[in-house]
């Protein structure tokens, strides 16, 4: 009998123990509670649909599906005045895997400035640029 005592405990200590390292693993990785919201007449703004090959602080790298002025790579800066409407470690996991990402984004010149960023639609194949 003591040793089902035994064995019980061992089971409560192995799945509280593997409950706590879940629980922090989500606490460290589970990015933002909700996406930022959606600047007000975001719509009206030119969109590319493409896959990020490069997420910095400060800036975006996308390989649209569709070149975009001629370009098949595209370079976005990060300004601080859109920089809450970006989720650099969702971002990230879009450029591992590949994830297709739309991008809201207005022209300062020859400077293509991120506004806002949302899931591309899986089956996208252009710009969808207005």
């Amino acid at each position: 009998m003591q040793w089902v005592r035994a064995t019980r405990a061992r089971r409560f200590t192995v799945a509280g123990a593997a409950l706590l390292i879940f629980g922090v693993l989500f606490l460290l990785f589970r990015g933002e509670s909700s996406p930022p919201a959606a600047p007000v007449n975001v719509e009206d703004l030119p969109r590319v649909d493409g896959t990020l090959t490069t997420v910095e602080d400060d800036r975006l790298v996308m390989k649209p599906f569709e070149p975009l002025d001629g370009k098949t790579e595209l370079e976005f800066e990060l300004r601080e005045a859109y920089k809450k409407n970006f989720d650099l470690a969702h971002l990230r996991s879009h450029s591992a895997v590949g994830i297709p990402t739309r991008i809201y984004y207005r022209r300062d010149g020859d400077v293509y400035v991120a506004v806002y960023k949302t899931d591309a639609p899986a089956n996208t194949g252009g710009t969808g640029e207005q």
